[in-house]
């Protein structure tokens, strides 16, 4: 019996999406100044800038008008407006994407935001001196949501060190930059940041220290991707959508990776960081060298395989994340992104 769109609502926790069309008609369909929707996370740092400069700036070039994007603060929320069909696009991350297709919701992941993870795990170090610590009820720990890629991330890291993860303190608080306020002000004990916000807030206190940088431990780490309502996705002018949309990430992410200026300049326009519009060659010189050379954040083709993501379900099953024996051959469909580095010439 197949779920309704309401319980993959309520669950999304653990079937398979529908198929697409036919085989598209890529030329068929112009955008004729179109304006795209699109929910996007509350916070854009330097990871996200060439996703979101490829929304604003790149997809306009194609024909487009430019997209009307909303800030939601939670994960899990996005995916659901993707589910329910109350937004175009949704930048959603991996674990909610697969639990919403798990448990019966008509979504695809078309590609990816970016590869890997800027996300470290900032601790205070007054109170997290050793893994162990975490166990203490008294050292909470401020994630996105319990049951994301964070989580996913976290827990693996926390099995290997031994730690109980039923003894861990969790809370919610959607929005890197409200987990970072909470980190300061004392109310929680650890928390995970994208690494430049992480220096920021290291430069607050000595006590606040990096515990876990994942790209050392996970190769590959999917964290964020692009989703659809798979009932959008069988109109051909949204199937063009997603291809240009793909076509226009893949550039941006080209241009960032081999020009500085070009991250730069899309730091100061859409970073939330505070003073990021201020912000000096000096002190982003250093963010891009590591996203484009330790954590290769913005590959050539996109990043975006099937493969990927069948080698991660395991570990994410048995986080507890993932419902065991869930599928996500049917949520992954690359075959937009591979059109749109086929219209690239590459």
């Amino acid at each position: 019996m197949s779920m309704t769109r309401r319980n993959a609502l309520k669950l999304l926790g653990a079937g398979a999406s529908v198929g697409l069309a036919a085989a598209p008609r890529w030329s068929a369909y112009a955008a004729s100044d179109r304006a795209p929707g699109g929910h996007i996370l509350g916070f854009t740092l330097a990871i996200h800038i060439p996703a979101i400069v490829a929304l604003n700036e790149e997809l306009p070039k194609l024909g487009y008008g430019k997209p009307e994007l909303k800030r939601i603060e939670s994960m899990q929320v996005v995916t659901q407006s993707v589910v329910a069909a109350s937004t175009e696009v949704g930048e959603a991350d991996i674990v909610s994407a697969m639990r919403a297709s798990d448990a019966g919701g008509k979504v695809k992941l078309i590609g990816l935001v970016y590869n890997s993870t800027s996300q470290v795990l900032v601790v205070d170090s007054n109170k997290i001196k050793d893994f162990k610590d975490f166990e203490k009820p008294e050292n909470i720990i401020a994630l996105n949501s319990k049951g994301d890629f964070i989580y996913a991330m976290l827990a693996g890291v926390f099995q290997k060190q031994g730690v109980d993860l039923d003894k861990l303190t969790i809370v919610d608080v959607g929005g890197s930059g409200s987990r970072v306020k909470a980190l300061q002000s004392g109310r929680v004990a650890a928390i995970p940041a994208h690494f430049d916000q992480a220096e920021a807030v290291m430069k607050q206190g000595p006590q606040f220290t990096v515990m876990v940088e994942p790209w050392k431990i996970y190769n590959p780490w999917l964290s964020e991707a692009w989703l659809v309502n798979s009932d959008w996705l069988e109109k051909p002018e949204n199937q063009r959508l997603s291809v240009d949309m793909l076509k226009a990430v893949i550039t941006s992410f080209r241009a960032a990776s081999a020009d500085f200026n070009y991250f730069a300049n899309g730091y100061r326009k859409f970073a939330t960081i505070d003073g990021a519009a201020k912000a000096t060659d000096e002190q982003l010189r250093p963010l891009w060298e590591h996203l484009t050379k330790n954590i290769k954040a913005w590959p050539n083709d996109g990043g975006f395989r099937r493969d990927y993501f069948k080698e991660l379900a395991p570990f994410y099953q048995a986080a507890g994340v993932l419902r065991a024996g869930a599928k996500v051959d049917e949520l992954v469909e690359p075959r937009y992104l591979e059109q749109a580095l086929k219209e690239l010439g590459a």
